[in-house]
């Protein structure tokens, strides 16, 4: 899949705060970084990071996710890294209306 980019997002209300491109909230590898889920530079990097780490093909699976972590992650969940496992832990489980 190409790489989501901010017109193919569900949501439209995210913050677009300039960032260095070599700052860890948007390069290099998912860690312990503290994310932002109304910066939008975040979330399209977190996306399209995980689109490429389970291959995934189809807009709706970006778009999947992106409402996960919009409407299903515990605001416990903070990190990067965490927010992945989360995910995929809870995937099959999480009902989310892609096309919707």
């Amino acid at each position: 899949m190409t790489l989501v980019t901010k017109k193919d997002l569900y949501y439209s209300d995210y913050f677009w705060t300039e960032l260095l491109h070599n700052n860890p909230k948007i390069s290099g590898k998912l860690d312990t970084t503290r994310f932002n889920r109304t910066e939008g530079f975040e979330v399209l990097y977190l996306i399209n990071k995980m689109i490429e780490l389970w291959d995934f093909e189809k807009i709706e699976s970006a778009r999947k996710i992106e409402r996960i972590i919009r409407e299903k992650l515990p605001d416990t969940i903070n990190s990067q890294a965490d927010i992945v496992v989360w995910i995929q832990i809870n995937w099959k489980t999480i009902d989310i209306k892609i096309n919707a």
